[in-house]
């Protein structure tokens, strides 16, 4: 989860659980990013769990900064690209494809930018409240993550027409609005714990999808 190292693993395991099924079930290769969403849910918070472990452990300094590195790869590297990829490749409206792989293109881009930012301030984790914070040398970071979200990584779900798309995408806005008023220091932290709650739409989605397969 967000709130301890116990919390992390112990979500990483029910999203590993949840995105295994989906992916069994999944009987669509268009749809296999899409079903794979809550695995890479899963590895986000493992790679928090072992911040939690970490942090207050100088000899473990060197595994920290793997850790961060790789929550913070996917949160701003891995998702602009992979929630329209995702989307564009199990989308069956070919003018809606179209979009989706220019928007697709622009991810890419947000990707490559968030990992040049990524490297020039390599974030360190502190502990605020009970939550990780991610602290920088500047606050461009921060901003561009909140960016990357709401672009990106949101935009996508309300041009796709693929199974609850839009209930997917209302959920990360409902989601992001919440984490960024309730527990602002601490946002790309929290707002992971809330948008687990994404996985289980996922794979209600996968398996509606797969009933109207069989008609």
């Amino acid at each position: 989860m967000c709130f301890s190292a116990a919390g992390s693993f112990a979500l990483s395991g029910v999203l590993a659980g949840t995105g295994a099924t989906a992916m069994a079930v999944n009987r669509s290769r268009a749809q296999r990013l899409f079903a794979g969403i809550p695995l890479v849910f899963a590895a986000q918070q493992a790679a928090e769990g072992v911040v939690w472990l970490t942090i207050a452990d100088p000899a473990q300094a060197t595994l920290q900064r793997l850790a961060v590195a790789g929550f913070l790869g996917i949160a701003v590297v891995i998702w602009p690209v992979w929630c329209p990829l995702s989307l564009c490749l199990a989308e069956g409206n070919p003018a809606r494809r179209r979009v989706l792989t220019v928007m697709s293109w622009i991810g890419g881009a947000v990707s490559v930018g968030a990992l040049a930012l990524l490297i020039r301030w390599q974030p360190v984790a502190m502990v605020a409240g009970q939550s990780i914070q991610y602290v920088h040398e500047a606050s461009a970071l921060g901003r561009f993550t909140v960016l990357v979200y709401a672009v990106a990584a949101l935009l996508p779900f309300f041009v796709s027409t693929t199974t609850l798309a839009r209930t997917i995408g209302t959920t990360f806005v409902v989601s992001l609005v919440v984490t960024i008023v309730v527990y602002r220091e601490a946002l790309t932290s929290v707002w992971c714990f809330f948008a687990a709650i994404l996985s289980g739409l996922i794979l209600v989605a996968v398996l509606k999808k797969r009933r109207e397969a069989r008609g």
